[in-house]
């Protein structure tokens, strides 16, 4: 019973959306997923691309409908996304899917080097951004 969170309680607890660009099962997200889940501090959501989107992070998809699909991730309400990372981030945060806007976004943890310029283009932390 540690880990588990008391409904009524995880209202008072700050929500954290969990994003990336590496994908929904990213061995990133999920390591990031299941320490905050663990701290049982938190309220965590994810809404993240369905497949690996690296180089694409500051795009949208504009000329497509945007699906979202529920993916079970223990401890988190998670949903694998057709889009980009920045529309996951923009839906993360619009209440379309979750009932309330997170305290916090992050991104990652990337699978490859988020360094210099490439933080900027091609990396986990461009999806941020979006998240106004």
């Amino acid at each position: 019973m540690a880990n588990s969170i008391d409904v009524n309680a995880s209202d008072q607890f700050p929500t954290i959306l969990v994003t990336n660009d590496d994908g929904i099962d990213a061995p990133g997200l999920r390591s990031l997923v299941r320490v905050l889940v663990s701290a049982n501090r938190y309220r965590v959501l994810v809404c993240a691309p369905g497949s690996e989107n690296s180089a694409v992070s500051h795009s949208i998809t504009w000329r497509h409908p945007i699906s979202a699909k529920r993916v079970d991730i223990d401890g988190a309400t998670a949903y694998a996304v057709s889009g980009t990372p920045a529309d996951c981030a923009s839906l993360g945060i619009s209440g379309s899917l979750f009932p309330s806007v997170p305290d916090l976004v992050i991104s990652g943890i990337n699978m490859g080097s988020n360094c210099g310029y490439h933080m900027l283009v091609v990396c986990s932390f461009t999806p941020c951004p979006f998240a106004y």
